[in-house]
């Protein structure tokens, strides 16, 4: 048996966890199938503990992701950010709702979040993408329910409250 937990720890190896799954070197034909990992986690413990996880910490977050992937600076620190405020806004309904539900939820929220870079990438860099930019979203949401059920037993396991 584990002592109660604050869960501090867990929830931040777990995002690191999840910046390590973005930035693994996978091959091109699976990389436009990856799934937003970071903002996937940040989502299920803004909605799973929402007194741990603020605004604040989706800033943070963004800020070492934009690091990481070499985004523009402060790109993902807005996308986390509007990730972690609509999460705590929406969070007493989401967890209301079943997990094809918040599937659909994940999956138009990524969407826009996709379209606010691609226009930040447009508007400072000039870049130009393709259809398959778009599939991100949709992988996202298709693993929600296995994230969120990994995530959810890795709360219960170690009793993250």
């Amino acid at each position: 048996m584990h002592a109660k937990s604050s869960g501090g720890f867990v929830i931040a190896l777990s995002i690191f966890f999840s910046m390590c799954l973005a930035i693994a070197p996978w091959p091109n034909h699976i990389a436009v199938w990856m799934p937003n990992w970071t903002l996937l986690t940040l989502i299920y413990w803004s909605i799973a503990l929402p007194h741990k996880i603020s605004v604040f910490t989706g800033f943070i977050t963004g800020l070492l992701v934009d690091i990481l992937t070499g985004h523009l600076l402060g790109q993902n620190a807005l996308i986390f950010g509007t990730a972690s405020f609509l999460s705590h806004s929406l969070y007493s309904r989401l967890r209301n709702y079943r997990l094809w539900q918040q599937a659909v939820f994940v999956l138009f929220f990524l969407l826009l979040m996709q379209l606010v870079s691609r226009w930040i990438d447009q508007l400072f860099m000039g870049a130009n993408t393709g259809y398959t930019y778009w599939f991100q979203a949709f992988s996202s949401a298709l693993l929600w329910p296995v994230v969120f059920a990994s995530l959810r037993f890795i709360r219960r396991r170690f009793r993250v409250q």
